[in-house]
């Protein structure tokens, strides 16, 4: 069963509030995202301190004003009634000031080899948070009105930063850890979901778009060579019936005929020179 953690970019400097209608508002918004399944990479927990964490309530999960969550809403009164759950928020600027003071325990948990990863993050932090960045584990299995789960591993961190000889058990619990993961960049910072769709999608619109272009070339071209055959038709039969001559009606037929021929060997040429530089686009 999946449950996803997000780390995401928002506008606001807090949980959006469904009675206050900011689901609808976040959701446009937020431009970015980070995605982990079951738990919270470390790295996120680097961006903040324990006094960045506040807590939203279960029913304000759901915009009031939406008629399509209404049942959602009523089930989460009755389950949660006035029940909270505890997050984190915290603005870019702070962040990354944040992030910089763990650089030198991230090296001693996870050593200098993976710093690259931890640059990475920091990078993606700077181009895609600008405003504030809120975590939200709502996907998580939590307990009601719990928050030890976000505040053990923010003092862990803290008390490793100040005293690291003190605390070498969590450093090795973060090593180990470490070691059940094939994926690095997933564990220290989760994954953005649109990383993976984007490109199929992309393959997808060029490769729609290639064919709409073949499409538009091809089909004046089959409209072209009905309407030049009509004209021959019409042409042969209004000499026949004007002149009564079959000599006048052939000679216009084979006329019209040849210029037909040679239309639609250019037309031919021209359709087969697309189709080449289509092949060799791909």
């Amino acid at each position: 069963m999946s449950h996803p953690v997000f780390l995401t970019y928002s506008i606001f400097n807090h949980m959006p509030m469904g009675s206050e209608n900011q689901w609808h508002e976040f959701f446009h918004t937020a431009s970015f995202e980070l995605e982990a399944d079951a738990f919270i990479p470390i790295l996120w927990l680097m961006l903040f301190r324990q006094e960045n964490l506040k807590w939203a309530k279960y029913t304000d999960e759901f915009d009031i004003s939406n008629a399509d969550v209404q049942v959602d809403l009523a089930e989460y009164h009755d389950q949660f009634g006035d029940a909270q759950y505890a997050y984190l928020v915290i603005d870019q600027q702070q962040a990354l000031a944040n992030l910089t003071e763990q650089k030198s325990v991230f090296i001693e948990f996870f050593g200098a080899e993976n710093i690259v990863h931890f640059e990475q993050f920091k990078t993606l932090i700077e181009q895609h948070f600008p405003q504030y960045i809120l975590l939200r584990p709502s996907g998580l299995a939590l307990d009601l009105n719990d928050a030890e789960f976000l505040l053990q591993p923010l003092q862990q961190l803290e008390y490793f930063q100040q005293d690291p000889s003190q605390h070498l058990g969590f450093a090795e619990f973060q090593r180990q850890d470490f070691t059940r993961f094939d994926n690095h960049p997933y564990y220290f910072y989760g994954s953005n979901p649109m990383e993976t769709i984007t490109p199929t999608l992309k393959e997808n619109v060029d490769e729609l778009e290639e064919i709409e272009n073949i499409n538009t070339t091809t089909e004046p071209s089959n409209w072209a060579i009905w309407i030049c055959t009509a004209i021959v038709v019409l042409a042969t039969l209004a000499v026949y019936f004007m002149t009564q001559s079959v000599l006048y009606s052939a000679v216009v037929f084979f006329a019209s005929a040849f210029i037909l021929g040679f239309i639609s060997s250019k037309i031919g040429e021209q359709r087969k020179l697309i189709q080449n530089m289509s092949s060799d686009s791909q």
